[in-house]
């Protein structure tokens, strides 16, 4: 940060500096310099660095294209790919900010408060009207739980809990929008006293350039032959385990109503998977779902097509989504109607489901929130896989309640988690052999308008080179069957190992 010594004469010289490396440029490119110039005038003046933020149209380009075209993965990434024909993709930070522990989320909040006023936006020819956002994930519990596991889990130790902060918000130094009507790219750079300006005019502009010039992946590369390192074989002892426990605690009055184990399949291939190859083929098997992929900058991502919307806030309207209670796709339009109909009618489905319910519900009222929604739950039908889904809204006053206030409220829901979230998290810890990470945690942004939209990170895997795993889970309740249980994660793991490349 600047300090206030940094005064007018210096501020001179700095704007004499960065105009006159402008005298050789176009148009554009001098009313580019000119902008970042007195952004920097503003940090000067305000002691306090500012965000440059310059938005500009360019030819539709698809979301993948541009991971490929101007990520690596050595840096820090944020891909949302939404069924709703839109998608981001955030490429290195500008400011960010790491939190851990119970209070996790406030901190975050803290920095959004801190730096949304900080943005100052150039005014181009982009039809759109972008505001600043950041981009932010967050791991299942709010710090490593590594040390507490067995030793068995160290067995693939590339994957410890370190890969990916508890939290970690950031605002992007490119941004590209893709819209059915087209694409625009966002440029934020960190502009003080000492910021060179003629430096990141053409750093600006390289990186359009590039972008412009990528349209595509080329020749799609055949899959590599992928080996099964550890498979999911204990998940069902785990299971009768869990509803020993919690057919015990019902009987004592300890009443846990539901927990959600998960397991992991660990897969070697011949060649390191391909990240960006793998979200296209996401997005063609799973059109209803939202597809994603966090970069951690060092070299880890963590990639999935998640079909649960943890919450969306437009214009002062939240929704959210109860979604729980699953069953496979049937293979005729007879058969797939038998089994839409069994989940329906399924008692066991609809109290796991409405357990969920009640919780969201909850949550929203203890923040002063009227929560609506139907009583009866509807059937979200994805392409391998249909869950019970009970859509929920909400009028909200961004002054007054953040996304991150609820994010703090509804993090873990039932439905990743268990009910009560305390005993059935004690329960996870018990029988889950690793660190869920990012799996079952929330991924999305947040802009200065205090607009939002959160996913739950599941039908997931981590990726690190030739490594990855994949994660799944399955709600457990009194009445569970442990085959089937297993059957159930072994058809999500599966879709998901179909789609790496």
């Amino acid at each position: 940060m600047p300090a206030a010594s940094h005064g007018t004469e210096q501020s001179e010289i700095a704007i004499e500096t960065s105009l006159n490396a402008v005298d050789e440029m176009t148009p554009e490119r001098v009313e580019t310099s000119q902008f970042l110039t007195w952004v920097q005038q503003q940090a000067i003046e305000s002691d306090h660095p500012k965000i440059a933020s310059l938005t500009f149209p360019i030819e539709s380009i698809a979301p993948w294209v541009v991971l490929s075209a101007l990520g690596d993965i050595h840096q820090r990434h944020f891909y949302y790919d939404s069924p709703q024909q839109w998608a981001m993709v955030g490429l290195d930070v500008v400011v960010g900010c790491s939190a851990v522990g119970p209070n996790r989320f406030t901190q975050a909040q803290a920095f959004t408060q801190a730096w949304q006023t900080q943005f100052v936006h150039a005014k181009t020819n982009s039809k759109a009207d972008l505001p600043g956002r950041f981009f932010c994930s967050a791991t299942f519990f709010d710090r490593p739980d590594f040390d507490e596991l067995p030793k068995s889990a160290a067995s693939f130790s590339e994957f410890s809990p370190d890969c990916f902060e508890p939290v970690y918000i950031f605002v992007p130094q490119v941004q590209v929008m893709t819209l059915a009507e087209g694409s625009n790219v966002t440029f934020n750079y960190l502009v003080s006293a000492t910021t060179e300006i003629a430096q990141i005019t053409q750093h600006l502009y390289s990186r359009r350039a590039q972008l412009m010039s990528a349209r595509s992946l080329g020749n799609a590369k055949p899959a590599s032959q992928k080996v099964v390192v550890r498979d999911v074989e204990n998940f069902e002892g785990a299971v009768a385990g869990a509803l020993q426990q919690v057919d015990q605690t019902q009987i004592h009055q300890k009443q846990i109503h539901k927990v959600v184990l998960a397991d992991v399949m660990d897969v070697e291939s011949q060649q390191a998977v391909d990240v960006v190859r793998s979200l296209q083929t996401l997005r063609k098997n799973h059109p209803d779902c939202t597809v994603f992929s966090v970069g951690n900058g060092k070299g880890q991502s963590f990639i999935g097509a998640s079909p649960e919307r943890l919450l969306s806030i437009n214009e002062g309207r939240l929704m959210t989504d109860a979604l729980a209670g699953s069953a496979s796709r049937g293979q005729t339009a007879a058969a797939d109607e038998a089994i839409a109909q069994t989940l329906l009618n399924s008692d066991k489905e609809r109290y796991e489901h409405q357990v969920v319910v009640e919780f969201i519900a909850e949550q929203l009222r203890s923040l002063d929130l009227d929560p609506h929604y139907t009583p009866d739950p509807q059937l979200l039908q994805l392409l391998h896989i249909q869950h019970l889904h009970t859509p929920m809204s909400a009028t909200i006053d961004s002054k007054k309640v953040s996304p991150l206030d609820i994010l703090a409220k509804l993090h873990p829901t039932p439905a990743v988690a268990g009910l009560p979230l305390q005993p059935a998290c004690e329960l996870i810890h018990q029988h889950e052999n690793f660190d869920r990470g990012l799996y079952a945690a929330p991924l999305g942004w947040i802009d200065t308008q205090g607009n939002s939209e959160f996913i739950v990170g599941i039908r997931s895997a981590l990726i690190d080179g030739c490594k990855a795993r994949l994660y799944a889970g399955a709600g457990i309740v009194a009445g569970s069957e442990p085959a089937k249980e297993l059957a159930e994660i072994k058809l999500k793991l599966q879709t998901l190992l179909n789609a790496l490349v």
